[in-house]
């Protein structure tokens, strides 16, 4: 009697197993699918952008290169119909290392400093005299350069060891 008993509560057990396991296999599949729309996204013709290779002061880098380096919590936008590429991600040094920021500064902005970049994009090219580059605080534009300077500023702190 205590076997059947025993084996009673195992069978009790595992049906409850098997339901949460088909609980955990909706789950995952429900976080491939939310991962495989967030990856289908970004489209294609951000990818194209982020390879584009960019030569400067005798170094190739790509663009995605580029702006991995420079910002950290990157988003992508690509408005393919104005040709306009524009990169949002977190503030982080050695980006606009020229400023007198003190340390205090300098660690809000690496929690909250929000970089924000356009330019556009003309035969697979970054065009220069079309590039915004612009940093927040807190909803308060800290810094803003325009042009090739801010482009150029750009590419110095990606050479930046």
């Amino acid at each position: 009697m205590t076997k059947v008993a025993c084996m009673s509560c195992i069978c009790a057990l595992l049906s409850g197993c098997g339901d949460r396991i088909s609980e955990i296999k909706d789950a995952a599949s429900g976080i491939n699918s939310a991962a495989n729309s967030a990856a289908s996204a970004v489209s294609r013709d951000v990818h194209a952008i982020r390879a584009i290779d960019i030569n400067y002061q005798d170094t190739s880098f790509t663009v995605n290169d580029l702006f991995k380096t420079i910002l950290r919590d990157i988003r992508w936008d690509y408005d393919p119909e104005k040709n306009e590429l524009h990169v949002r991600g977190t503030w982080q040094p050695p980006l606009f290392s020229d400023q007198s920021w003190n340390k205090e500064m300098k660690e809000m902005l690496a929690e909250a400093g929000v970089v924000t970049v356009s330019c556009k994009i003309i035969d697979d090219k970054i065009d220069s005299s079309q590039t915004k580059v612009t940093l927040t605080y807190n909803g308060e534009i800290l810094l803003e350069q325009n042009g090739e300077d801010a482009l150029h500023h750009l590419y110095d702190a990606y050479l930046l060891p």
